[in-house]
């Protein structure tokens, strides 16, 4: 089962707006690294395997700071400390997040059903 959703150009970028998007608001842009990365990869995981993703990364951490630098170049994130992990969505950033909304939205509305049966897929995978 792979979730289609419109205008996604990049897993890990959706991967990272789904991460970063319980501490942003409208007036509210700031947020940090380790509170990204302190999520529960099996998460992501499951998102990516909805999104068509094939392969299990290996090193999701790294995967993660090398999208958050493409973001950079996108004009979407600054960063405010560079070793301290301290970042924040610029206007453009907040739009684009805004754009995929509706995309964030069905990747937290899975039912419990699907979300067994990406489970599994996962642990098939992760078994190979």
């Amino acid at each position: 089962m792979v979730l289609k959703l419109a205008g996604v150009k990049s897993n890990w970028e959706l991967v990272v707006f789904y991460l970063i998007s319980p501490f942003v608001s409208e007036t509210k842009h700031r947020f940090s690294r380790s509170k990204i990365l302190g999520r529960n990869y099996d998460e992501i995981y499951i998102i990516l395997s909805f999104l068509g993703h094939k392969k299990k990364p290996t090193s999701v951490e790294q995967t993660i700071q090398k999208t958050l630098q493409n973001m950079r170049d996108k004009g979407w994130i600054e960063f405010l400390r560079a070793y301290s992990g301290d970042y924040e969505l610029t206007s453009l950033g907040y739009e684009e997040l805004k754009r995929n909304k509706d995309n964030l939205k069905a990747i937290t509305n899975f039912s419990n059903a699907e979300l067994a049966a990406v489970r599994q897929i996962v642990e098939d995978r992760n078994k190979e």
